[in-house]
Protein backbone atom coordinates (compact mmCIF):
# COMPACT_ATOMS: atom_id res chain seq x y z
CA UNK A 1 0.00 0.00 0.00
CA UNK A 2 0.86 3.61 -0.49
CA UNK A 3 0.74 4.45 2.93
CA UNK A 4 2.86 1.36 4.34
CA UNK A 5 6.57 3.33 3.95
CA UNK A 6 4.84 6.01 6.16
CA UNK A 7 3.34 4.16 8.74
CA UNK A 8 6.81 2.44 9.04
CA UNK A 9 8.82 5.55 9.47
CA UNK A 10 6.17 7.01 12.22
CA UNK A 11 7.17 3.62 14.08
CA UNK A 12 10.43 3.64 13.84
CA UNK A 13 9.66 7.75 14.37
CA UNK A 14 8.26 6.65 18.22
CA UNK A 15 10.97 3.93 18.81
CA UNK A 16 13.63 6.69 18.35
CA UNK A 17 11.82 8.74 20.91
CA UNK A 18 10.06 6.37 22.98
CA UNK A 19 11.38 8.71 26.62
CA UNK A 20 9.58 12.12 24.79
CA UNK A 21 5.99 13.03 24.72
CA UNK A 22 4.50 12.30 21.04
CA UNK A 23 2.00 13.62 19.73
CA UNK A 24 -0.39 12.73 16.20
CA UNK A 25 -0.07 16.18 15.04
CA UNK A 26 3.41 16.49 14.99
CA UNK A 27 4.12 13.23 13.41
CA UNK A 28 0.97 13.94 11.21
CA UNK A 29 3.42 17.24 10.15
CA UNK A 30 5.96 15.22 9.66
CA UNK A 31 4.05 12.99 7.12
CA UNK A 32 2.39 16.09 5.63
CA UNK A 33 -1.20 14.44 6.34
CA UNK A 34 -4.03 16.10 8.88
CA UNK A 35 -4.22 14.32 11.79
CA UNK A 36 -7.85 13.25 10.92
CA UNK A 37 -6.22 11.33 7.97
CA UNK A 38 -3.10 10.52 9.64
CA UNK A 39 -5.20 8.57 12.29
CA UNK A 40 -7.23 7.41 9.96
CA UNK A 41 -4.52 5.72 8.31
CA UNK A 42 -2.10 4.55 11.32
CA UNK A 43 -5.35 2.64 12.78
CA UNK A 44 -5.85 1.19 9.42
CA UNK A 45 -2.55 -0.48 8.85
CA UNK A 46 -1.47 -0.96 12.45
CA UNK A 47 -4.69 -2.31 13.87
CA UNK A 48 -4.30 -0.02 17.16
CA UNK A 49 -5.46 3.78 17.81
CA UNK A 50 -2.46 5.85 17.76
CA UNK A 51 -2.18 7.18 21.30
CA UNK A 52 -3.08 3.36 22.49
CA UNK A 53 -0.16 2.19 20.25
CA UNK A 54 2.12 5.09 21.69
CA UNK A 55 1.25 3.83 25.48
CA UNK A 56 1.47 -0.10 24.73
CA UNK A 57 4.84 0.75 23.03
CA UNK A 58 6.26 2.64 25.82
CA UNK A 59 5.01 -0.24 28.25
CA UNK A 60 6.79 -2.51 26.26
CA UNK A 61 10.10 -0.70 26.58
CA UNK A 62 9.58 -0.23 30.76
CA UNK A 63 8.92 -4.24 30.90
CA UNK A 64 12.59 -4.71 29.86
CA UNK A 65 13.95 -2.01 32.57
CA UNK A 66 11.35 -3.33 34.88
CA UNK A 67 13.51 -7.10 33.91
CA UNK A 68 16.54 -5.73 34.80
CA UNK A 69 16.19 -4.25 38.23
CA UNK A 70 14.90 -0.50 37.43
CA UNK A 71 12.87 1.18 40.37
CA UNK A 72 9.02 1.62 38.85
CA UNK A 73 8.79 5.31 39.61
CA UNK A 74 12.00 5.29 37.89
CA UNK A 75 10.67 3.33 34.90
CA UNK A 76 7.38 5.55 34.89
CA UNK A 77 9.47 8.72 35.19
CA UNK A 78 11.56 7.35 32.02
CA UNK A 79 8.73 6.54 29.76
CA UNK A 80 6.42 9.91 30.57
CA UNK A 81 4.31 8.61 33.41
CA UNK A 82 3.79 11.43 35.99
CA UNK A 83 3.12 8.95 39.13
CA UNK A 84 3.83 5.84 40.16
CA UNK A 85 0.24 5.36 40.77
CA UNK A 86 -0.69 6.22 36.86
CA UNK A 87 2.28 3.87 35.63
CA UNK A 88 0.76 0.98 37.53
CA UNK A 89 -2.86 1.99 36.71
CA UNK A 90 -1.79 1.70 32.71
CA UNK A 91 0.62 -1.16 33.27
CA UNK A 92 -2.19 -2.96 34.86
CA UNK A 93 -5.06 -1.85 32.25
CA UNK A 94 -2.77 -3.22 29.62
CA UNK A 95 -1.12 -6.78 31.51
CA UNK A 96 -3.95 -6.96 33.77
CA UNK A 97 -0.95 -7.57 36.67
CA UNK A 98 1.18 -5.13 38.31
CA UNK A 99 4.49 -4.54 37.35
CA UNK A 100 5.98 -5.39 40.48
CA UNK A 101 5.37 -9.46 39.10
CA UNK A 102 7.02 -8.91 36.43
CA UNK A 103 10.00 -7.01 38.12
CA UNK A 104 10.35 -9.93 40.10
CA UNK A 105 9.83 -12.79 37.95
CA UNK A 106 10.94 -12.07 34.12
CA UNK A 107 14.06 -11.40 32.40
CA UNK A 108 13.00 -9.66 29.17
CA UNK A 109 15.05 -8.13 25.80
CA UNK A 110 14.60 -4.92 24.87
CA UNK A 111 11.55 -4.66 22.43
CA UNK A 112 12.21 -6.07 18.25
CA UNK A 113 12.07 -3.20 15.74
CA UNK A 114 8.45 -2.97 14.96
CA UNK A 115 6.66 -3.23 11.49
CA UNK A 116 3.97 -3.02 9.73
CA UNK A 117 4.50 -6.32 8.17
CA UNK A 118 4.72 -8.22 11.42
CA UNK A 119 1.91 -9.67 13.47
CA UNK A 120 2.04 -10.82 17.05
CA UNK A 121 2.65 -14.15 17.18
CA UNK A 122 1.02 -16.43 19.80
CA UNK A 123 3.33 -18.14 22.18
CA UNK A 124 4.08 -21.89 20.88
CA UNK A 125 7.09 -22.73 22.13
CA UNK A 126 6.30 -24.91 24.69
CA UNK A 127 3.12 -27.25 25.46
CA UNK A 128 1.57 -25.05 28.00
CA UNK A 129 -0.93 -26.54 30.64
CA UNK A 130 -2.97 -24.29 32.20
CA UNK A 131 -6.63 -25.00 34.72
CA UNK A 132 -8.69 -22.54 36.10
CA UNK A 133 -9.31 -23.87 40.08
CA UNK A 134 -10.57 -23.22 42.89
CA UNK A 135 -7.75 -23.81 45.55
CA UNK A 136 -8.51 -24.51 49.42
CA UNK A 137 -6.67 -22.91 51.84
CA UNK A 138 -3.09 -23.95 53.86
CA UNK A 139 -0.65 -23.21 55.31
CA UNK A 140 2.99 -23.41 54.67
CA UNK A 141 6.32 -23.32 57.34
CA UNK A 142 9.73 -22.92 56.42
CA UNK A 143 12.47 -20.68 56.14
CA UNK A 144 12.74 -17.33 54.85
CA UNK A 145 15.85 -14.50 53.77
CA UNK A 146 15.57 -10.83 52.32
CA UNK A 147 17.13 -9.79 48.83
CA UNK A 148 17.70 -6.46 47.29
CA UNK A 149 16.97 -7.16 43.44
CA UNK A 150 19.92 -4.95 41.83
CA UNK A 151 22.33 -6.79 44.21
CA UNK A 152 21.72 -9.90 43.28
CA UNK A 153 21.09 -10.02 39.05
CA UNK A 154 19.61 -13.47 39.83
CA UNK A 155 16.52 -12.45 41.90
CA UNK A 156 14.95 -10.70 39.10
CA UNK A 157 14.92 -14.37 37.71
CA UNK A 158 13.62 -16.80 40.70
CA UNK A 159 13.33 -19.48 39.49
CA UNK A 160 17.13 -19.81 39.33
CA UNK A 161 16.94 -19.15 43.67
CA UNK A 162 14.92 -22.64 44.16
CA UNK A 163 17.84 -24.91 43.72
CA UNK A 164 20.37 -22.45 45.37
CA UNK A 165 17.73 -22.30 48.38
CA UNK A 166 16.68 -25.90 48.62
CA UNK A 167 20.43 -26.94 48.84
CA UNK A 168 20.97 -23.98 51.23
CA UNK A 169 17.75 -25.62 53.62
CA UNK A 170 17.98 -28.89 52.79
CA UNK A 171 18.48 -30.72 55.64
CA UNK A 172 15.80 -28.36 57.44
CA UNK A 173 13.45 -28.98 55.31
CA UNK A 174 13.93 -32.72 55.39
CA UNK A 175 13.49 -32.04 59.62
CA UNK A 176 9.98 -30.36 58.83
CA UNK A 177 8.52 -32.99 56.18
CA UNK A 178 8.75 -35.30 59.06
CA UNK A 179 7.62 -32.88 61.65
CA UNK A 180 4.48 -32.19 59.59
CA UNK A 181 3.50 -35.19 58.02
CA UNK A 182 0.16 -34.57 58.15
CA UNK A 183 -0.30 -32.92 54.73
CA UNK A 184 0.35 -34.16 51.45
CA UNK A 185 4.09 -34.01 50.53
CA UNK A 186 4.94 -30.73 48.96
CA UNK A 187 7.38 -27.84 49.24
CA UNK A 188 5.81 -24.31 48.41
CA UNK A 189 8.06 -21.15 47.06
CA UNK A 190 6.59 -17.68 48.42
CA UNK A 191 8.08 -13.72 47.56
CA UNK A 192 6.27 -11.35 50.25
CA UNK A 193 6.96 -8.27 51.81
CA UNK A 194 7.98 -6.45 48.78
CA UNK A 195 9.01 -3.15 48.73
CA UNK A 196 9.15 -1.05 45.82
CA UNK A 197 11.34 1.49 47.72
CA UNK A 198 14.22 0.06 48.40
CA UNK A 199 14.27 -2.67 46.02
CA UNK A 200 13.80 -5.42 48.80
CA UNK A 201 11.68 -8.87 49.18
CA UNK A 202 11.52 -11.53 51.31
CA UNK A 203 11.83 -15.02 49.95
CA UNK A 204 10.32 -18.08 51.60
CA UNK A 205 10.81 -21.78 51.19
CA UNK A 206 8.40 -24.25 53.21
CA UNK A 207 6.52 -27.26 53.14
CA UNK A 208 2.68 -27.91 53.42
CA UNK A 209 1.10 -27.84 56.35
CA UNK A 210 -2.72 -28.02 56.82
CA UNK A 211 -4.09 -25.15 57.81
CA UNK A 212 -5.31 -25.58 60.83
CA UNK A 213 -2.49 -28.21 62.02
CA UNK A 214 -0.64 -26.51 65.38
CA UNK A 215 0.22 -30.43 67.02
CA UNK A 216 3.59 -29.85 66.35
CA UNK A 217 5.81 -27.32 67.89
CA UNK A 218 7.20 -24.57 65.44
CA UNK A 219 11.19 -24.74 64.97
CA UNK A 220 13.19 -22.02 65.78
CA UNK A 221 13.92 -19.73 62.91
CA UNK A 222 10.93 -21.24 60.99
CA UNK A 223 7.99 -18.98 59.79
CA UNK A 224 4.33 -20.15 58.94
CA UNK A 225 2.59 -18.05 56.64
CA UNK A 226 -1.34 -18.83 55.86
CA UNK A 227 -1.82 -19.51 51.92
CA UNK A 228 -5.15 -18.18 50.97
CA UNK A 229 -7.86 -20.43 48.83
CA UNK A 230 -10.39 -19.17 46.02
CA UNK A 231 -9.78 -18.68 42.16
CA UNK A 232 -6.42 -19.59 40.54
CA UNK A 233 -4.84 -20.15 37.50
CA UNK A 234 -2.58 -23.11 37.99
CA UNK A 235 0.19 -23.62 34.96
CA UNK A 236 1.63 -26.58 35.17
CA UNK A 237 5.79 -26.33 33.73
CA UNK A 238 6.46 -29.00 30.95
CA UNK A 239 8.34 -32.04 31.75
CA UNK A 240 11.70 -31.76 31.58
CA UNK A 241 14.73 -33.30 32.95
CA UNK A 242 16.90 -32.01 35.87
CA UNK A 243 19.36 -29.76 33.41
CA UNK A 244 15.93 -28.02 31.61
CA UNK A 245 13.90 -27.02 34.54
CA UNK A 246 15.23 -24.09 35.31
CA UNK A 247 14.75 -22.98 31.72
CA UNK A 248 10.65 -24.63 31.67
CA UNK A 249 10.13 -22.82 34.88
CA UNK A 250 11.47 -18.75 33.22
CA UNK A 251 9.63 -20.10 29.99
CA UNK A 252 6.17 -20.44 31.85
CA UNK A 253 6.96 -17.22 33.83
CA UNK A 254 7.43 -15.41 30.59
CA UNK A 255 4.41 -16.78 28.89
CA UNK A 256 2.12 -16.39 31.73
CA UNK A 257 3.05 -12.45 32.18
CA UNK A 258 3.40 -11.38 28.50
CA UNK A 259 1.10 -13.69 26.74
CA UNK A 260 -2.04 -15.20 29.39
CA UNK A 261 -2.87 -12.43 31.41
CA UNK A 262 -2.81 -10.19 29.02
CA UNK A 263 -4.72 -12.17 26.46
CA UNK A 264 -7.07 -13.70 29.31
CA UNK A 265 -10.58 -12.55 30.53
CA UNK A 266 -8.99 -12.31 33.92
CA UNK A 267 -6.24 -9.83 35.94
CA UNK A 268 -3.88 -10.79 38.84
CA UNK A 269 -5.49 -10.62 41.91
CA UNK A 270 -3.58 -8.91 44.57
CA UNK A 271 -5.00 -9.10 47.92
CA UNK A 272 -3.57 -12.36 47.42
CA UNK A 273 -0.17 -14.04 46.43
CA UNK A 274 0.96 -16.54 43.91
CA UNK A 275 3.09 -19.24 44.74
CA UNK A 276 4.62 -22.30 43.48
CA UNK A 277 4.01 -25.71 44.42
CA UNK A 278 6.61 -28.16 44.22
CA UNK A 279 5.12 -31.92 44.63
CA UNK A 280 5.83 -35.21 44.14
CA UNK A 281 6.17 -34.49 40.21
CA UNK A 282 9.03 -32.18 40.90
CA UNK A 283 11.31 -35.22 41.89
CA UNK A 284 12.67 -36.47 38.79
CA UNK A 285 14.40 -39.24 40.97
CA UNK A 286 10.64 -40.57 41.86
CA UNK A 287 9.76 -40.98 37.93
CA UNK A 288 10.72 -43.63 35.91
CA UNK A 289 11.92 -41.06 32.40
CA UNK A 290 14.27 -38.56 34.80
CA UNK A 291 11.69 -35.97 34.47
CA UNK A 292 10.04 -33.52 36.76
CA UNK A 293 7.38 -30.61 36.32
CA UNK A 294 6.09 -27.99 38.73
CA UNK A 295 3.17 -25.81 39.39
CA UNK A 296 2.78 -21.75 39.34
CA UNK A 297 -0.61 -20.66 41.11
CA UNK A 298 -1.34 -17.08 40.23
CA UNK A 299 -4.61 -15.94 42.23
CA UNK A 300 -6.89 -14.62 39.26
CA UNK A 301 -10.51 -12.80 39.27
CA UNK A 302 -12.53 -11.54 36.05
CA UNK A 303 -11.65 -8.49 34.70
CA UNK A 304 -14.03 -5.49 35.42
Amino acid sequence: MEYEPMIQSVLDEIDKRITDNIGADELARMANYSTYHFRRVFIELTGTPFNIYVTRRKLEYALYGLSQGKRIIDVAMDYGFETHAGFTKAFKKVYGYPPSLYRLHVTASPPVKPSVYNKKLRYGGINMQVAIKELNPFSTIGYASRHRIPGIKSIANLPGFYDTAKKDYAAELSTLFHTHNKYKHCEVILCLDVDEEYNCFTYMIGVGVAKNDFSAPQRPGTYRHEIQGGLYAVFTTPLAGDDKQLAAMQDTWKYILEDWLPGSDYEYDDTRLDYEYHDERAHSDWRDDGKCCTDICIPIRKRK
